[in-house]
């Protein structure tokens, strides 16, 4: 979670209060506060809130909370005369930008805007590879005319912020803490992202601005540039920072810089507000107070939302451009719950007192633990989110079947599990050494179904289990998985013949129980213990027991 550090004066200053009752408004917000020895506010913030990692962000909620300004913020957006011209930068091709007049920048401020441009960069900007964010002072742009370029390391020559000499960019990627620590998240075949103003550089995204538009006491106009390789971020964190600036400005101006690029054409920020539908009959059950349109729009607007009652039972809400934590209509609900005071919704005491006892599918699954390490198995835990290449070809699934992550960190984690055994074999593969290998998982199994309207997709629970040795076979993992249901008090009503990709034609049974449990047994292909360099015989089972979610009781003794 952010924690960031004010001077008590700015608090004062920024909130329009006195010290005290600036941190009890704080802590209305979430935010948790404390002084240090030096007398300076530690705040520790939700880190979904990044449109209050500066004072002013904090005041502009502060003062919807006070009561003395409603509804959404109001700033001028007018042209700037700047714009972007971006070339074809292949490791980070997205770039926009916005211009701020009147910030009236002092040390105290300037010390703030460094701590909220790190903390955006460290939270949001996923230290700098999701976004990076350039600040400069308006007055000394050499030009109107900003280029984005991919340009040879050796070919570009700037003085570095705060150095006292000209470098190469090879010197600077190479030399200075910050192109150690950022040199390499967007460089590619000796070439990197560089901005110039006319013909001087301005900044090398994600690693340092140039010392010549640097921003210093004194400073009034601010020019913003932010890259990443996602369009969205990009303009999610632009829209926070000009509208935080604004609330320092004294005109609360904003200006659009156009932007033109291989990808497509900008204008922004436009700071234009999503709408999204609230009914108070949602929002008093979710909180549990009776709660009615007009208590609605009360509370939205002093939360800083635009808000208006279209009937008794339904409200619009306009959400701010810089507030990219609201997603659902449950946020709006928490948003209700906060401006009325999580301090006033008091408690109130159950019509029935009931004992909590375990889920019948949990106390299921704590049985099969214990029948199974019984059985000598031991278990494992594997990630949720693997490779779909594994699934498709180890488990058989049907590539419509699986959930696919839009943005995966790699291929390894490109989708989320449907089936437990392609990760029990890879397990098996790594440890060889230890035959004879009896290993078993339970957890969660997420496949796409037309089936759930509202969602999309079907949660599973499974149990796999993997017996791994010089002769194993069939009968041996059979003898487990009718062992392990005969002693959780269940019956076999159904056993057939199947075909698995993962296992031998002839060697493959599906079963089905009394209460349910789906459960496919057999031996591995050798082709596949082949593929991933298995030299040992394998038989597993992958066992369904979601049917099981409410009607499950421990077996008598």
């Amino acid at each position: 979670m952010p924690v960031l550090r004010f001077k008590p004066g700015r608090v004062e200053e920024a909130l329009g209060l006195s010290l005290d009752k600036a941190l009890q408004v704080m802590e209305r917000l979430k935010i948790e506060v404390e002084l240090d020895d030096e007398g300076n506010v530690i705040a520790e913030l939700e880190v979904d809130r990044p449109d209050m990692y500066s004072l002013e962000g904090i005041a502009r909620q502060a003062k919807g909370l006070l009561g003395l300004e409603l509804g959404m913020p109001n700033y001028e957006i007018v042209e700037s005369g700047y714009r972007i011209v971006a070339e074809d930068v292949p490791t980070r091709p997205y770039v926009a930008g916005a211009v701020v007049w009147d910030v009236d920048v002092d040390e105290d401020f300037l010390e703030e805007l460094i701590q909220f441009q790190e903390k955006l960069h460290t939270s949001h900007g996923g230290q700098r590879r999701r976004v990076a964010i350039g600040l400069h002072d308006l007055d000394k742009l050499p030009s109107r005319n900003v280029f984005y370029r991919f340009m040879d390391v050796d070919k570009v020559v700037f003085k570095p912020l705060h150095h006292e000499r000209e470098m190469t960019l090879r010197e600077v990627l190479e030399e200075t803490s910050q192109g150690k620590s950022y040199g390499s998240i967007s460089l590619q075949d000796g070439k990197h992202p560089v901005l110039f103003s006319g013909e001087e550089v301005i900044s090398v995204p994600p690693v340092i601005n140039a010392d010549l538009t640097r921003i210093e006491p004194g400073t009034r106009h601010i020019f913003i540039d932010v890259t990443g390789p996602e369009l969205k971020p990009v303009l999610d964190i632009l829209s926070i920072l000009a509208a935080n600036l604004a609330e320092r400005s004294k005109s609360k101006k904003i200006g659009i810089v156009d932007v033109e690029a291989p990808w497509g054409k900008l204008r922004e920020p436009s700071l234009e507000p999503a709408t999204m539908t609230l009914y108070p009959e949602y929002a008093s059950r979710v909180i549990g107070t009776s709660i009615t349109a007009d208590d609605t729009v009360e509370a939205l607007k002093r939360m800083r939302f635009g808000a208006r009652k279209a009937s008794a039972s339904r409200v619009e809400v306009e959400v701010p451009r810089y507030r990219v934590d609201i997603l659902h209509p449950v946020d709006l609900v928490e948003e209700i719950a906060l401006a009325i005071g999580l301090d006033r919704l008091a408690p109130e005491k159950p019509r029935l007192m009931l004992r909590g006892s375990l889920l019948p599918v949990r106390a299921w699954e704590r049985e099969a633990r214990l029948i199974l390490v019984g059985h000598g198995f031991v278990e494992v835990y594997s990630y949720s989110l693997t490779s779909c290449k594994d699934q498709i070809e180890l488990a058989g699934i049907d590539e419509k079947r699986l959930v696919v992550i839009e943005n995966p960190v790699g291929v390894e984690s490109e989708c989320y599990r449907a089936s437990l055994l392609p990760q029990l074999l890879r397990i098996a593969a790594a440890n060889q050494h230890a035959v004879p290998l009896r290993v078993f998982e339970i957890g969660d199994v997420i496949v796409a179904s037309e089936e759930d309207k509202e969602r999309g997709i079907a949660y599973q629970r499974r149990v796999a289990l993997l017996y791994m040795g010089e002769k194993a076979g069939y009968e041996d993992i059979q003898s487990v998985v009718y062992s392990v249901l005969r002693l959780l008090g269940d019956e076999i009503a159904e056993v057939k013949p199947t075909s698995h990709r993962l296992f031998i034609e002839g060697r493959t049974a599906e079963l089905r129980t009394r209460r349910g449990v789906v459960a496919v047994l057999g031996e591995v292909k050798p082709e596949i213990l082949e593929k991933l360099g298995i030299t040992y015989p394998i038989a597993a089972a992958e066992l369904d027991y979601t049917a099981l979610q409410h009607k499950w009781h421990r077996p008598p003794a």
